[in-house]
């Protein structure tokens, strides 16, 4: 009889405590999501490796330090500097990105629309 009720209680633990876990991953996903949106701004983010960055306006200035997943840059006359990252994709018109290092092997897949967008490795 005390096995089951042993088997009960965990079973309800389980359950109980299985929605939380969820939520506090679901809220570490969420942090890992750094958005920039303004225009004329400065500033600095600090990416974790998991980190995807979303910078969107006109005349921003955004050095990202760490490892970020991907940067998404959207907009004109943004100037973003990333030390590592994944991806680059670039949307709208004379936007500079410049990234320092690669993750892994290979450079940073990059992806580009618009015109006057320049995206190269920092010397």
């Amino acid at each position: 009889m005390n096995r089951k009720l042993g088997a009960a209680v965990f079973m309800m633990a389980a359950c109980t405590f299985g929605p939380m876990t969820a939520a506090a991953q679901e809220d570490s996903e969420a942090e890992a999501t750094i958005d920039v949106t303004g225009s004329g701004e400065t500033s600095t983010h600090e990416c974790k490796p998991g980190s995807t960055v979303e910078i969107t306006g006109a005349s921003n200035n955004v050095t990202l330090t760490g490892e970020c997943k991907s940067v998404t840059v959207n907009g004109s006359s943004n100037v973003v500097k990333v030390e590592a990252t994944r991806a680059i994709d670039v949307t709208g018109m004379s936007n500079s990105v410049t990234w320092k290092r690669v993750i892994g092997k290979s450079k940073p897949k990059v992806s580009h629309t618009g015109m006057g967008n320049k995206i190269a490795q920092a010397k």
